[in-house]
């Protein structure tokens, strides 16, 4: 995910919760939560421990065609992960509307 010169990200990311497919090769394929979403990226939520730093995966999300993303970084619960193409700022509201958690 690319940041500006104040180290901020260049796309909002959207709190979600969001059931998506995760399918590193043709035979393994299992369910991750999302927790949130922005244009160039998101994070996994749950454990990391099936996942490697640098790793190039296929993400299965809602209505969506399969979104290729690369593990980015890894904490004890999530993963981040960037999208190889980003997705569109429309479709991130979108999801976010439909899927979105109200923080209060």
């Amino acid at each position: 995910m690319q940041d500006n010169e104040q180290g901020d990200r260049l796309a909002a990311r959207h709190t979600v919760l969001l059931h998506a497919r995760c399918r590193k090769s043709s035979w393994h394929v299992f369910p991750v939560e999302l927790g949130d979403i922005s244009q160039g990226g998101c994070s996994i939520v749950g454990s990391s421990s099936a996942f490697v730093p640098g790793e190039r995966l296929r993400l299965n999300v809602a209505h969506l065609k399969p979104i290729e993303a690369q593990v980015r970084w890894l904490s004890d619960e999530k993963v981040g992960l960037e999208f190889v193409d980003a997705l569109s700022g429309r479709l991130i509201e979108d999801l976010g509307k439909l899927y979105g958690v109200t923080i209060e």
